[in-house]
């Protein structure tokens, strides 16, 4: 693994690093009341604010801060008796379970916009005023900043997050659907050993399966092209790609590979040969004749392209002419993350 993150460093590829240990949560947003507050503001809350003092609840045994909550939550006649146990499990969660750089999620208004971010804080207290609330601002005191990276309306998001959203704890814990997470979230990534290619296909009509096995195929001949960094003698095969597909006009094909060098290069490589200008300088020996590509831009296609063996004029033409007709019909939208390097 040090090798291949060295690799994306020397060659500055663009392909996000997402920590192993991550954890992801869904936190609700009182029916969408607090959206708009926790968005523009960039923090998450949670209430009970009677339960603030954090180095108390850090100190205290769960069951001396539970017999608390049942007296200082005591109901009325013929309300529902709280639930000290799960009222303390939302609070210690929040506070000491969510860790900086972790992912949380929060819903809108009939969860028809959910938006995606990166805790920046510890907890924190913040003093709300009486004046705050009448207003309707959040009374939440017990809060964490956040940055938000990216929104994503209901109706475009991944049908596996679905059964997520169903959840209505107060905070839930979202890492069983780490994946989905992360391919909504980024195009083109490194998790572990595994590297990740997501083509977003936007074509909202019913797509002919001869086209989707078209294209999957056209972008599958790059990789018995590619060269393994670690040993130039070796290349690798189309079995070292696994593929997800999603395709529900629109979705996603997810490319995967064990081998991080395969995708992290197939990538580049993809968006370079269509966005990019190359031809073909031919040098003739009295022994054998080869054929090379020599590149008119500089920069990193110039420096992963290097990666792909056999540079044959009419195999590279026929990925390049092939790629743009499928791409056209399912309308793929390639990883940004690599297209706007590549145009810089």
């Amino acid at each position: 693994m040090e090798n291949v993150l060295r690799f994306i460093k020397e060659n500055e590829i663009p392909i996000v690093i997402i920590p192993e240990d991550r954890k992801y949560w869904l936190v609700r947003t009182q029916s969408g009341e607090f959206y708009d507050e926790f968005f523009h503001d960039g923090f998450i809350g949670i209430g009970w604010n009677e339960f603030s003092d954090i180095e108390r609840l850090r100190t205290s045994e769960k069951e001396e801060i539970t017999d608390l909550i049942s007296i200082t939550y005591k109901p009325e006649e013929g309300q529902k008796p709280p639930q000290p146990g799960r009222i303390y499990g939302q609070i210690y969660r929040f506070l000491f379970e969510l860790k900086v750089n972790d992912i949380v999620m929060i819903p809108s208004n009939n969860s028809s916009h959910i938006s995606f971010g990166i805790i920046q804080s510890e907890p924190y207290i913040e003093e709300v005023s009486e004046t705050s609330m009448d207003m309707g601002l959040c009374p939440f005191t017990k809060r964490r900043k956040v940055k938000w990276i990216k929104t994503v309306q209901r109706d475009r998001l991944d049908p596996y997050l679905y059964r997520m959203m169903q959840a209505h704890q107060a905070i839930s814990n979202a890492n069983d659907y780490a994946n989905y997470i992360d391919r909504t979230l980024h195009s083109y990534y490194l998790k572990g050993n595994k590297s990740h290619l997501v083509v977003d296909v936007k074509q909202e009509n019913q797509i002919p399966a001869v086209d989707m096995i078209s294209y999957v195929s056209t972008l599958l001949d790059i990789v018995p092209l590619i060269e393994n960094p670690e040993n130039p003698e070796e290349t690798f095969s189309k079995e070292d790609v696994d593929l997800k597909l999603n395709v529900q006009s629109p979705g996603i094909m997810e490319f995967i590979s064990d081998s991080p060098y395969v995708v992290t290069v197939l990538g580049i490589v993809i968006v370079g040969l269509v966005g990019g200008s190359f031809k073909i300088k031919r040098t003739n020996g009295q022994k054998d004749s080869s054929s090379e590509v020599e590149l008119q831009s500089e920069g990193l296609f110039e420096k992963v392209f290097k990666f792909i063996k056999h540079k044959d004029e009419h195999k590279l033409k026929e990925i390049k002419q092939q790629h743009t007709i499928y791409k056209d019909k399912l309308q793929a939208e390639l990883p940004k993350e690599i297209t706007e390097k590549l145009d810089q």
